[in-house]
């Protein structure tokens, strides 16, 4: 299919005229955002992330930048220097990040660079349990695993992310394009660089001619032969037609198979044509994208979510035309117009809606159409908060001017997010960047943070609940009403360090938990921890404590990341392997949570001792959240429950 390099050369420019151009500003911290975004029957978890490199942007078009199995991509510029340390030429290198900050580790030297060889970046991301990459020396395009290893060497001009065990590659000669398996053997080809696409549920769509002169459209298997034949005939007099595709599985519409349904496009004459058809994998019509006149429709998005994203146009100008969605029968599901151009798919009930200054100001929809966080930064915190830190900010860069911050987001995927807020003293100067892992849910948000009501606009819960417009309430300083009597019999236990002892409910650090769990061992044991390991990143002794006693670990490359917030299944971990320093071990079991398999294998072990041990339970809604925030009561609450375990 045809291939859009251009467009993705654009794409990579675009991005690199937007990298920051001043410094940060040391001790300067964004407003919070709500903890938690509460739509109709889900929420929208945000939480800080925390970035153990310079990074200077996301891997990626709007499109398919974000996380990939797991992954998210990110650039840093390099240096090159010859012998004598000159400075001789700069490059783009890419580095993969997992959801905790933790840095994807492997031996290739890879680069974002775009060559006069190369214009698929957006294959660079994690499908299938593949990456593509380009090395950095040659231009020249290979594949990593899951495990960082080089799977398939350099050796590619061109290449299409993995997708059901085999690629679309081409080495730059005239032998055409081949599909290989993940050990690089060639398992299908040659074909016409428009002939290729990506194999899903056992197929890909092909259309050509046949070895006996006729012309075929449909789909192929992994033998080629043909497996859905959806025409064959004369060539001329076919209207049927494959929708073309680009460099990953959900990068654009494309007639692959996804979710069981397909998209073709079917042309006739006389008629008000092209319509869209909707076929099942049999090859079976279920459904079409044809409305009324004077609309007509194209397909933006393969199914998602049991969606396709549609883009309505009225032929005579007049009303009724824009952006929708329809089911796999073609029924609208969501009215033309309620969404933006921003979106690109659904998926776990949520789709990007617009970054910019669009007049519905969304930036995440759920599949009704109707907006669960706003685009607006104002329109989450209210004006007099926006205001107040905008002008908390200006002292802070030396800002004299407009200043604000935007807010622009990556599509989700397998319920993950990444929304970035900068901060703009114009429309092209970023003066500093932050990051949110944002996080879908079912159901209703119980826990003890803000939360922002989508429906009403107003933040409700935690310590400072406010409603936009209305000044934020100052952190108070005493905890919980429900946690407030056991706070105060931890810190008659004197396991609580005075520095913990208030902004209870705060999310918790990674060092602030550290100083917990060292006050407790020192209490109980009656004598200080002498042995240290140290850490490139922070000199705090807690943390090189707990890290001699095994409780801890780094981050990779010397790094601790005192400052990142701690999850509760890394909680859950540091406090199984607290009890076994101490001597007291919590017992063996098995976690027995409705969202169980969501929790990392690493620390699934430790939840279940943690659970069996009585010191950490669910949340209000029965789940354990493992990628959920850890408030600093929490902390203290479960600190207090192993202290009497022991």
């Amino acid at each position: 299919m045809k291939k859009r390099i251009f467009s993705l050369l654009l794409v990579c420019m675009l991005s690199i005229s937007m990298l920051p151009t001043s410094a940060v500003a040391a001790g300067y911290t964004p407003p919070s955002l709500p903890d938690a975004f509460q739509g109709d029957g889900l929420y929208i978890t945000a939480t800080p992330f925390k970035l153990p490199l310079d990074v200077d942007f996301v891997l990626g078009s709007n499109d398919t930048g974000g996380f990939h199995g797991g992954w998210i991509g990110f650039t840093t510029g390099e240096e090159e220097r010859d012998a004598y340390g000159y400075l001789t030429g700069s490059y783009a290198a890419v580095h993969y990040i997992d959801r905790n900050g933790t840095v994807f580790e492997t031996d290739a030297d890879i680069t974002d660079n775009v060559g006069s060889n190369f214009g698929q970046s957006d294959a660079l991301q994690f499908y299938d349990g593949m990456c593509a990459f380009i090395d950095h020396e040659t231009e020249l395009i290979g594949y990593l695993d899951e495990d960082g290893n080089v799977a398939i060497e350099p050796q590619f001009y061109e290449a299409y992310a993995f997708s059901d065990g085999l690629a679309a590659v081409s080495d730059g000669t005239y032998e055409g394009w081949y599909y290989i398996d993940k050990n690089g053997n060639k398992v299908l080809g040659p074909y016409d660089d428009e002939e290729v696409s990506f194999f899903s549920e056992g197929v890909a769509p092909w259309s050509g001619y046949l070895d006996n002169g006729d012309y075929f459209v449909g789909y192929i298997d992994k033998n080629g032969d043909a497996a859905i034949t959806l025409y064959q005939g004369d060539g001329e007099n076919c209207k049927l037609e494959l929708l073309d595709g680009s460099y990953t599985p959900d990068s654009s519409v494309g007639s692959y198979f996804s979710e069981g349904h397909a998209i073709i496009e079917e042309e006739r004459d006389g008629s008000r044509y092209p319509i869209y058809l909707i076929i099942d994998t049999k090859g079976n019509e279920v459904g079409r994208i044809a409305p009324s006149a004077p609309l007509t429709a194209s397909p933006r998005s393969v199914v998602h979510d049991g969606l396709i994203i549609v883009d309505l146009t009225n032929t005579e100008g007049g009303s009724g035309g824009g952006i929708g969605a329809v089911d796999i029968h073609g029924n609208i599901v969501i009215e033309p117009g309620k969404i933006a151009s921003g979106i690109t798919y659904f998926d776990s009930g949520l789709a990007k809606g617009s970054s910019g200054h669009f007049q519905d100001r969304t930036l995440i929809v759920d599949k009704k159409g109707n907006r669960v966080i706003p685009s607006h930064f104002v329109d989450i915190v209210g004006e007099d908060e926006e205001n107040r830190a905008l002008e908390e900010a200006r002292k802070a860069y030396n800002v004299n001017g407009y200043t604000e911050f935007t807010l622009d987001v990556t599509n989700f995927n397998d319920g993950l997010a990444l929304l970035t807020i900068r901060l703009m003293a114009n429309s092209s100067s970023v003066l500093d960047t932050w990051y949110y892992v944002l996080e879908a849910h079912e159901g209703t948000y119980t826990g003890p943070g803000k939360v922002y009501n989508a429906a009403t606009g107003q933040i409700t819960g935690g310590a400072s609940a406010s409603q936009p417009g209305s000044p934020a309430q100052p952190a108070a300083d005493q905890p919980s009403s429900w946690a407030a009597g056991q706070v105060d019999e931890a810190i008659s236990a004197g396991i609580v360090p005075e520095s913990l002892q208030s902004a209870y409910t705060q999310s918790i650090t990674r060092a602030e938990f550290c100083a917990l769990a060292t006050r407790l061992y020192e209490t109980v044991k009656g004598a200080a921890i002498a042995e240290r390991v140290t850490f490139t990143d922070t000199a705090d002794e807690n943390v090189e404590k707990m890290a001699a006693l095994g409780v801890v670990t780094g981050t990779g490359d010397g790094a601790f990341d005192p400052g990142g917030l701690l999850t509760r299944e890394q909680a859950a971990t540091m406090l199984a392997r607290l009890s076994d320093a101490v001597g007291a071990p919590l017992p063996a079991g098995s976690p027995t949570f409705p969202d169980a398999a969501s929790i990392s294998s690493w620390a699934s072990e430790a939840v279940g001792r943690v659970q069996a041990g009585g010191v950490m339970s669910g949340t209000g809604t029965g789940t354990f959240d493992p990628a959920g925030p850890y408030t600093r009561e929490q902390s203290i609450l479960t600190m207090l429950r192993l202290y009497h375990t022991i």
